[in-house]
């Protein structure tokens, strides 16, 4: 299928996944930094230890994003970007504006949001 993005478009995304992906390597730099023990006393341990649980899920979270985010890139170059992964169809430019690593299409975003029950629920 033809791929719909102009190449205005494509620079213009391409630099937003670019950017995205700096602040989020500055990000999850950031949380290795916290994660450096302050000092070993007693009450310090504990709270270094939920700090850690808590930036765990932040940094998977980050991971994931980052992942994407290079698929997208990656994608780009096989020219296969902007193209949903369940269909087939072109997601729309305004669309990959707000999520340029997005790899879904509105429409089978919106069904797999029904079916795994993250929109609210049809009677």
């Amino acid at each position: 299928m033809e791929n719909t993005l102009t190449t205005a478009q494509r620079e213009e995304l391409k630099a937003l996944l670019l950017a995205r992906r700096s602040d989020l390597q500055a990000q999850m730099q950031q949380n290795r930094e916290n994660l450096t023990p302050p000092s070993a006393d007693e009450g310090g341990v504990l709270q270094r230890n939920v700090a850690r649980e808590v930036t765990q899920v932040v940094t998977d979270i980050e991971a994931a994003d980052l992942a994407r985010i290079n698929r997208a890139l990656e994608a780009m170059d096989d020219a296969n970007y902007g193209q949903c992964d369940e269909c087939g169809c072109n997601i729309a430019f305004e669309r990959l504006k707000i999520e340029p690593q997005t790899q879904h299409c509105v429409a089978c975003k919106s069904r797999w949001e029904e079916a795994t029950g993250h929109a609210h629920a049809h009677h």
